[in-house]
């Protein structure tokens, strides 16, 4: 196959060559053709190297500045920033943030300079100058780069009161996730360089890769970084990288074979432990700077009129709940004034069983129960968004089907507001309908009932018949209107909301 393929390629850039029009054009522009020429020349150093460099570099460049636009711009990508760190902290967990801290250690300034010096010194002894030089530039020029761009934009950070790891200084881009790949990108390149079979390669790339992207990640995950802030840094250090790779494999091109003495024995060992020490240097680092125990700040409690209270609410707060970018979505259509406690007694003696919390696992579990067509009566559902914030608490009612494609399903968010002291909660309720394509596969999202104030008033049926409904009444929120979801799923309403007093005492 491999032979066919190369067969192929020669015969096609025979027939380009021998064509009388591009034969015209060489002998009308020749100095220009031999320009490009040589950019497309294997064996000249800044032939086919540079061409290929530099547009990798270009390409990065550009989606940098894209973002750049969407951060003057306050675009999309930007809206959604403040809802993805409020999603991405929903899946924290005691062992995944250790995790997560020691992957952000690996950004610190202070395992990379360890790590830089360690390889500075193995390189010295291998005499490979033209890589310790290489090394300098990326870390140090890098550096210099992202200090300008942060002292350029002076982004505050996110709220860093549930940060998990301090941070100080301006936001845009991460230091941390462009040094990812300023080192560690670079590192592997080495590596990649003295593999010597594809395989090698391959796996030294991905290993890379995802040290590089977790590394950003885990800046949004501790709570001290945009998720834009990373992505700049993804595709600058992509840039950066691909600038200084491009330089250093022209320098070797340009140094003669002789001039680069090979890897021996005592150079392998010498690497190995020099490794090691990096390796202990991280463990010990790691173990000094043990996670931070934060608390979490309450929000401002807004003292709402016992006798309007949702007129107060809707002033200040939306009436809808929002996508992922901050689009409106449904209206509110339940209004609840309870304690948590109360709340989900209500909820119980309704039929209706809170939803499990989103985490990795429950989401699989979900999945397999949607494409098995099984039962999962918590299942969670994908969070919506009110005021940047997603619903943390929900609830579900299973169908006659009792399966996991098709429920009643309320989205539900804890407000700062109360009414005499109590809690006001929001939240929009629907029916979930599977979605299926033309060809009758399943996709796993849902779609919604069109009819959304039938399921407003068969939740309210159901929470009538318990003992915990001290007052229910309804209140017109916005006009008659029809509109969708995140999915792009139809809906229409008359605007009107119930307002249930909870009292189950």
């Amino acid at each position: 196959m491999l032979r066919l393929f190369r067969s192929l390629a020669h015969s096609i850039g025979a027939s380009i060559r021998h064509d009388p029009e591009l034969e015209r054009l060489i002998t009308t522009h020749p100095r220009t053709c031999r320009f490009f020429a040589k950019r497309f020349d294997r064996k000249e150093p800044f032939g086919l190297r540079l061409t290929i460099g530099a547009s990798i570099s270009g390409i990065f460049l550009f989606l940098f500045f894209g973002v750049v636009e969407d951060l003057v711009s306050r675009d999309p990508l930007i809206e959604a920033d403040l809802r993805i760190v409020s999603l991405v902290q929903m899946f924290r967990a005691p062992a995944f943030d250790n995790v997560m801290v020691f992957f952000t250690y690996l950004g610190n300034w202070q395992i990379v300079f360890a790590g830089a010096g360690l390889l500075g010194i193995g390189l010295a002894l291998s005499r490979r100058w033209v890589w310790l030089a290489a090394q300098l530039v990326s870390i140090g020029a890098g550096e210099s780069i992202v200090w300008g761009f942060k002292n350029l934009f002076h982004r505050p950070r996110p709220d860093l009161v549930n940060a998990l790891v301090p941070a100080q200084g301006p936001s845009f881009p991460s230091g941390h996730a462009f040094v990812a790949f300023a080192f560690y990108g670079l590192v592997a390149w080495f590596a990649i360089n003295r593999a010597k079979t594809l395989r090698l390669r391959a796996l030294l790339f991905f290993a890379a890769a995802a040290v590089a992207v977790t590394v950003g990640f885990s800046r949004v995950y501790l709570g001290v970084h945009w998720p834009s802030d990373v992505l700049a840094s993804y595709v600058l250090g992509s840039a950066w990288l691909a600038t200084v790779v491009t330089a250093l494999t022209i320098a070797e091109a340009r140094v003669a074979e002789s001039r680069l003495s090979p890897m021996t024995p005592a150079n392998w060992v010498v690497g190995g432990v020099l490794a090691l020490i990096w390796g202990g240097t991280v463990i010990a680092f790691y173990e000094t700077h043990p996670l931070e125990t934060r608390t979490r700040r309450e929000p401002t409690v807004i003292e709402l009129a016992e006798n309007d209270f949702s007129t107060g609410l809707f002033a200040v707060a939306p009436r809808f709940s929002e996508d992922i970018i901050g689009v409106p979505m449904e209206p509110i259509n339940v209004i609840l004034v309870g304690s948590e406690g109360y709340v989900a007694k209500a909820f119980e003696d309704a039929g209706w069983k809170p939803t499990d919390r989103i985490t990795i696992g429950n989401a699989w579990r979900l999945l397999g129960a949607e494409l098995l067509n099984r039962s999962y009566p918590q299942a969670p559902g994908i969070p919506s968004f009110w005021r940047g914030n997603p619903n943390k608490t929900g609830f579900e009612r299973p169908t006659g089907s009792n399966s996991a494609r098709e429920r009643h399903h309320l989205h539900l968010w804890d407000t700062p507001f109360r009414v005499g002291g109590t809690p006001v909660w929001v939240g929009t309720v629907h029916l979930d309908k599977p979605v299926t394509t033309s060809t009758g596969i399943l996709l796993p999202i849902h779609q919604i009932d069109p009819a959304i104030d039938s399921e407003r008033e068969a939740l309210r049926a159901s929470l009538s018949g318990g003992p915990c409904i001290a007052q229910s009444v309804e209140e017109a929120i916005t006009e008659p209107m029809m509109g969708q979801n995140a999915v792009g799923s139809p809906f229409f309403t008359d605007g009107k909301a119930i307002q249930v007093v909870l009292n189950c005492g």
